[in-house]
């Protein structure tokens, strides 16, 4: 190894955010050295309470780092990938774990499920406080819980004498900053990585705690509750609404299901045709009567937009073509479906790009047609009943490429967020039905 490179973050609502570690780790002798600068944003008040960012930051001098400290630390980024959080992490901890399963199960049975449900619960739980099963749901929270304003990041890289480097980096707000990933896109749940990281690093530097600090039993606890809400949600429904869960798999695929909204009497649901784009999804929320859906009809909407959106062969192509991407629909939530004022934009910003220039006189061909966002910046897409797509805008975040014209953003109908930014550039691409683009 012939140099660690160590960059380690954090931003967030905070008067001295963000936090700035940047170290570099070098043989010198017959051992190695630490050097570096950490720094934080310094708020100055001024006169009439204005304020001014200032930064402060510190030179650290060249620090003897332990031999043995980076022979782990390189012997960590070498590893292969851990699939999921080894549950010595949280040493005694663990104990508590049962206690976790026993609380989501009490909740359960409180709901009087069927003798034959009660006993899948039970199996369930009993299953859960296995080895893998319990090391998976723990992984589960880890990768989905979050927080806000809380923004760590840490990277490092290693350059050896044949030319090769290897990088892992983090963004993650959980224990260990788990997971990490490495330049290829690969995750590992090792704990060895993050712990040896911690041990090269100067106590100044800005993750140093969240990197080799011990997971509490309230942690254990709210990790293992969010990897079992998933299943928690599926029980739940088909207690309070076996009719309603029936004839939502009777018809789809559900990816994703909220436990029943007892309170106002909502159910929502994320589901996707069987055999369909598996990358096709469809978010809704459904109102239940006593078992049942309140209304049944809904089904039916739900399955013409997913069939319209696999239909549209321009569409169905990109789908294929980015099997990671996530194509998604939200059904009578937010801005859909298709509504009249983002047709109206639509037609609109289509005739800025002379394309389809029969929308202006003939609007009935935008009935049944959906948007589906293509990605986390997303892309829409617009698909018509005809099986025609387009490819119509991008959010860009302020990152505008080259050739593309700014465009306002897909007006929301809530009276709490009428406000239009000039935040897509605009494509207005068309693919015919064939999929070819005009």
């Amino acid at each position: 190894m012939t140099r660690l490179v160590i960059d380690d973050d954090w931003g967030g609502l905070n008067p001295t955010s963000p936090h700035l570690a940047h170290w570099v780790i070098e043989p010198q002798g017959s051992g190695f050295v630490l050097s570096g600068t950490y720094s934080q944003q310094h708020m100055e008040t001024e006169p009439h309470y204005s304020r001014t960012d200032q930064r402060d930051v510190t030179n650290v001098p060249a620090q003897p780092v332990p031999t043995a400290a980076v022979d782990a630390l390189v012997r960590a980024l070498r590893a292969p990938p851990q699939p999921t959080v080894d549950t010595a992490v949280f040493g005694a901890a663990l104990d508590h774990a049962g206690e976790t399963i026993d609380e989501t199960v009490q909740r359960l049975m409180a709901l009087n499920p069927s003798p034959a449900l009660r006993q899948r619960i039970l199996a369930w739980a009993t299953t859960l406080r296995q080895g893998q099963p319990l090391a998976q749901a723990i992984t589960v929270g880890v990768t989905t819980d979050s927080h806000s304003d809380d923004y760590p990041h840490t990277r490092v890289e290693a350059s050896f004498a044949d030319g090769s480097s290897l990088a892992f980096r983090s963004g993650s707000q959980n224990m260990f900053l788990l997971p990490w990933s490495d330049a290829s896109g690969h995750t590992t749940f090792s704990a060895d990585l993050p712990e040896a990281l911690a041990a090269v690093l100067p106590p100044t530097s800005t993750n140093r705690g969240r990197l080799a600090g011990k997971p509490s039993p309230d942690e254990l606890h709210d990790y293992l509750e969010t990897g079992m809400g998933e299943d928690y949600a599926l029980f739940q429904v088909q207690i309070v609404a076996p009719q309603a869960y029936a004839a939502l798999t009777s018809r789809f695929t559900i990816r994703d299901i909220n436990p029943v909204d007892m309170t106002s009497h909502g159910l929502f649901v994320t589901v996707s045709l069987p055999g369909g784009p598996p990358n096709l999804s469809l978010r809704t929320k459904l109102a239940i009567k006593g078992p049942a859906l309140a209304k049944p009809s809904e089904l039916d909407g739900m399955m013409v937009a997913l069939n319209t959106a696999a239909t549209a062969t321009g569409l169905h192509q990109a789908m294929q073509s980015a099997p990671k991407d996530d194509f998604r629909m939200e059904h009578s939530i937010g801005i859909q479906p298709f509504h009249a004022e983002a047709k109206q934009q639509f037609v609109t910003q289509m005739a800025q790009a002379h394309k389809l220039p029969e929308l202006a006189t003939h609007p009935h061909l935008l009935d049944g047609a959906v948007i589906v966002m293509q990605g986390g910046y997303p892309t829409y897409w617009v698909a018509l009943r005809d099986h025609r797509a387009v490819r119509w805008k991008r959010y860009i975040n302020g990152n505008h490429t080259t050739g593309h014209r700014l465009c306002a953003d897909v007006p929301v109908p809530d009276e709490d967020w009428r406000s239009v930014g000039i935040t897509d550039e605009c494509f207005g691409q068309v693919y015919d039905a064939a999929g070819k683009a005009l």
